[in-house]
């Protein structure tokens, strides 16, 4: 005999059910993870591409610290593009548990 599950009713004002605490904090650690990631991998193809023109060009080593200026300058652009949108997560949690 197979027992039917009732639907949870949602409460006035709610869009949908609460999602379990474990699964929200699995998001936001999976997706701001990878901002080190991005950090890392845009300082390194800054590195390699200057090498690779510094060879090419003869310019050693111009194009190389010029590239990983570019490099850790966008990484820390996504850093911070990261840390906003976290603060503007708070804030609508906060907002909304008001």
């Amino acid at each position: 005999m197979s027992k039917k599950l009732n639907p949870v009713p949602l409460k006035p004002g709610k869009i949908k059910p609460e999602e379990p605490k474990f699964k929200k904090v699995f998001s936001q650690v999976s997706r701001y993870s990878t901002v080190g990631l991005e950090l890392g991998f845009s300082v390194a193809i800054g590195v390699l591409g200057g090498y690779y023109l510094d060879r090419w060009l003869n310019t050693s080593p111009w194009l190389t610290i010029f590239l990983l200026l570019c490099g850790v300058t966008a990484g820390f652009k996504r850093v911070y593009q990261a840390l906003k949108e976290l603060e503007k997560e708070q804030d609508e949690e906060d907002a909304g548990n008001r």
